[in-house]
């Protein structure tokens, strides 16, 4: 068991928990296989005609909301800095109202291979946020699945079963439990079972003051120097990195030196790099 466990409840379009992505890599560097990551699906829209959010400006339904949606998603993508693709964005209509769908995806991952489940809650994210695809048309989440390498048959047959339906009304039953009523929202526990709940998007320094308040300061993070074995090591896991990610994960002295150190692996094709928008992710090199 690890020292600490963060339980993230989350929706996979919410852009606030897409654009905690950064924050959780800082967390796995910086505290090295001392932390255990758990989700739980909140659900963040049943049915978007019924939905509003008006401190977002959201509120238009089926017929507005995607306008509204990019609008707000740009917004907070300049504060966190994760990529975000407008262009093209249609992710809600009469036919696709809702996200409950990318939410049971998860839990029937978990059900066919609970180690690749975590990789599609991130395929999800990317291709919502930064492919402007439809993901909650089953066909598309099935072939995000086969991305990560689950066998399409055999999710689409969990998809479409009642255990992943029941699985995702245990994690909305799990989250009103909880008190959580905002994406993201952490419980972060520690190995005596004390624990606090964060409410909202969250920097590593929260989670730092979080993690130390719950070890009697025991748990401190250690130094992490810009290091190509490491960002190998970091890719092994998520296959493909933000710029934003990089620089949270590593103690780099400025974004600037980041986008020089980054550059010199691209142009020795140790990495190979993807732009979208102002930002790109990186990958592994030939």
């Amino acid at each position: 068991m690890k020292n600490i466990i963060i339980t993230n409840f989350t929706d996979p379009v919410c852009i606030w928990c897409w654009g905690t992505e950064p924050v959780f890599r800082a967390l796995e560097t910086h505290y090295p296989d001392q932390i255990e990551f758990r989700y739980v699906m909140g659900g963040l829209v049943d049915d978007i005609d019924n939905f509003a959010d008006p401190g977002n400006g959201i509120d238009a339904g089926s017929d507005g909301a995607n306008a509204q949606i990019v609008s707000h998603w740009l917004e907070a993508a300049q504060q966190h800095g994760m990529p975000v693709k407008p262009e093209g964005f249609h992710l809600f209509s009469k036919e696709f109202p809702s996200t409950y769908p990318q939410n049971i995806a998860y839990k029937a991952a978990q059900m066919v291979d609970p180690l690749k489940a975590d990789a599609l809650l991130r395929r999800i994210r990317e291709a919502t946020l930064t492919e402007a695809k439809v993901t909650s048309d089953p066909d598309v989440l099935i072939e995000l699945a086969s991305d990560v390498g689950l066998d399409s048959a055999v999710f689409m047959s969990a998809l479409k079963s009642s255990e992943a339906q029941q699985a995702f009304q245990e994690d909305l039953r799990q989250t009103q439990k909880a008190g959580v009523d905002v994406f993201p929202s952490f419980l972060i526990r520690n190995a005596e079972g004390g624990d606090v709940l964060l409410r909202g998007y969250m920097g590593f320094a929260d989670f730092q003051q979080a993690i130390s308040s719950l070890t009697d300061g025991s748990m401190i993070p250690t130094e992490v120097a810009p290091s190509a074995t490491l960002l190998y090591t970091l890719l092994d896991k998520h296959p493909r990195l933000a710029f934003e990610e990089v620089y949270r994960a590593f103690d780099f002295t400025s974004r600037e030196q980041t986008h020089r150190w980054l550059k010199d692996l691209i142009d020795t094709r140790l990495l190979e790099k993807e732009a979208v928008g102002p930002s790109y992710f990186i990958r592994k090199g030939m």
